[in-house]
């Protein structure tokens, strides 16, 4: 082969190799997992949604329209009966379908148990295990108070069979169930056919709400109660936004053109005689054990209430829940765990929550859910104000083996997640929808399955300090928001303690010391972030076969082995050329082509 003609087989064979480089890299970089939010961000979806509700959506709605019709109709009627009835002096019963409903209407001393039991005995019966069988609605009208405790225990079983069953409300006049610590007060439902609680609810189900006034509930259980609404959820507290006529009234002189005017004074006289709402609830629930709900204790409009020793497990959707206008409340050293959906929720138009020393675990979804996003962003046909809520405060918590996040954050503003222990969910602590002012600080985070903390979707002023973050893929991780990361602790990182991602503008990761094994300690692929000051000593770089084919298969790499190979190559194969031909093969001599030197003697020898 000429000259020209190897030089050119070389060429060629040295374009092939770099192509074929380049070709792998990008094969590779496709194969091999990246940083990018479809592969490391928060569960997507997002993800787990809770467990399935087991009943009947249509005839469930249906039915809580129907006992909102109910209310409406008895407390209507509770209004005039007094002055257009003179038989009734006392509790009366109005003929609701499917069953009646046994009215207590005002009076300044709350009804209890035994007297309802003395009126209505055949609706309010004692059974032979001592418990007490509600076979007819109660409701306690404004100004009526309602009263079943007891010193000793006392079981109320209310009526809850196919077809029918009965409910306790009290609208604004309060309601008390004080049991004793061993021996509580009891609520649950009951099918009389098979004698036990009725855990179906496509027909519907028994269930107690308080709808405004006070609440004091103690040592008491509330169980397999409730169906589809949170106002028939199980246990109900749920007020009335207060409304002030008074406020209205105008101080401003009439004009005198012969039109008649009322007086303030007899304006302000008038209004007086109207009936006003029961209000919000306020009061306290301690010490309640709350089991297979469909809601386990659900609180709207409420203000000033206190909950502590709840033990909430199982229910059919969420725990417990704070729904709208919850404000100045507290929920201590409490558990919720098991539930379908979430453990503890604060809905949005909530705000002024401090939870201390709660446990939500084992939930369908989220460990706690703080929702602090407005109510609307627009007009609205209503009116809805537009602006954020929040001033949400968890502290000493334990939030732990949830399906999706133990506690996710959406807007809000003046949030506190501090002391608290948070293992073994999907992400650790979840903030995003704009979240604000949300401070995270001396928390244990341990084996979160992706990440223990994510920030994205424009989170701002959200300071990240003095936690200690275990046993997990990915330590902080902050995509398109702003967060500052400092003098946290991280250990038994796999993958990068701290990732930025898209515009990270006014991030600060500092003072941080980080240990672990992975690509590297502090992923940097943002916009804006700050990144100094971090002790990376103990991170290693560890040595996997993803990790090889990363490092060997960069482009200039790949070349420069493909280049070796060349060369070993033509070395190879031009020895290999230069001792192919032996120009003296044939001046060899003959001795050369036998298998020894042979004598003459011997030939002679052997020809004799």
């Amino acid at each position: 082969m000429s000259f020209l003609r190897r030089l050119l087989a070389t060429i060629a064979l040295g374009v092939l190799i770099l192509a074929g480089a380049v070709g792998a890299t990008l094969v590779l970089q496709e194969l091999m997992p990246t940083e990018t939010p479809a592969a490391n961000g928060i569960a997507a979806g997002d993800g787990a949604q809770g467990r399935p509700y087991p009943g009947d959506p249509n005839a469930e709605a249906a039915l809580v329209t129907a006992e909102e019709e109910r209310i409406d109709l008895v407390s209507t009627v509770g209004s005039s009966v007094a002055w257009q009835v003179d038989r009734f002096d006392g509790p009366y019963r109005v003929p609701t379908a499917p069953i009646p409903t046994l009215v207590l209407p005002e009076r300044s001393d709350p009804y209890t148990l035994a007297e309802l039991q003395e009126i209505a005995p055949e609706s309010i019966s004692e059974q032979a295990d001592g418990s007490v069988l509600l076979s007819e609605n109660l409701l306690a009208l404004e100004g009526a108070a309602l009263d079943v405790s007891s010193g000793a225990a006392t079981t109320i079983r209310m009526l809850s069979a196919p077809g029918s069953f009965v409910s306790i409300v009290t609208m604004g006049g309060g309601f008390t169930a004080v049991g004793a610590d061993g021996s509580p007060v009891a609520f649950t439902s009951h099918d009389p056919a098979t004698g036990a609680p009725d855990t179906e609810t496509a027909d519907g189900r028994a269930y107690v709400r308080v709808i405004g006034g006070t609440v004091n509930v103690q040592h008491a259980r509330f169980t397999d109660l409730g169906f589809w609404s949170g106002e028939t959820g199980g246990l109900s507290l749920t007020g009335v936004a207060p409304s002030d006529p008074q406020a209205a009234i105008g101080t401003a002189e009439a004009p005198d053109d012969g039109a008649p005017t009322i007086t303030g004074e007899e304006l302000s006289g008038l209004v007086a005689e109207v009936q006003t709402a029961p209000g919000p609830v306020t009061g306290s629930v301690s010490a309640v054990v709350v089991g297979g709900n469909a809601f386990g204790l659900f609180v709207s409009n409420a203000t000033q209430l206190a909950m502590s020793g709840l033990d909430v497990s199982n229910s059919l959707v969420d725990g417990v829940v704070l729904h709208r206008n919850v404000t100045g409340s507290t929920v201590d050293a409490s558990r919720s765990t098991g539930n379908a959906v979430d453990g503890i929720v604060v809905s949005r138009s909530s705000s002024g929550i401090a939870m201390t020393g709660v446990e939500s675990s084992g939930n369908g979804r989220n460990g706690i859910s703080v929702d602090g996003r407005p109510l609307a962003d627009r007009p609205t046909a209503n009116g809805t104000p537009l602006g954020e809520y929040g001033d949400v405060h968890v502290k000493e918590s334990v939030l732990a083996d949830n399906s999706r996040y133990g506690i996710q954050v959406s807007g809000g503003q003046t949030i506190t997640i501090a002391g608290s222990e948070i293992t073994g969910n999907v992400v650790g602590i979840a903030l995003d929808a704009g979240a604000s002012g949300v401070e995270v600080s001396d928390n244990t985070l341990r084996a979160q399955s992706r990440q223990s903390i994510s920030v994205r979707a424009g989170v701002d002023d959200t300071t990240i300090h003095d936690n200690r973050f275990a046993s997990v893929d990915t330590g902080v991780r902050i995509a398109g928001a702003s967060a500052s990361v400092e003098d946290n602790a991280f250990s038994e990182v796999s993958n990068h303690a701290v990732t930025l991602v898209g515009d990270a503008t006014g991030s600060r990761v500092t003072g941080n010391t980080v240990a672990g094994t992975g690509s590297t300690p502090i992923h940097d692929d943002a916009a804006g972030g700050y990144i100094a000051g971090n002790d990376t000593e103990q991170w290693k770089k560890e040595v996997t076969p993803t990790s090889v084919v990363n490092t060997v298969a960069q482009p200039l790499t790949l070349v420069w082995v493909g280049l070796a190979a060349l060369l070993l190559f033509t070395a190879i194969t031009g020895a290999r050329k230069r001792h192919s031909r032996d120009p003296y093969s044939d001046h060899r001599p003959l001795t050369e082509l036998t298998p020894g030197i042979v004598s003459v003697d011997q030939l002679r020898g052997r020809n004799s």
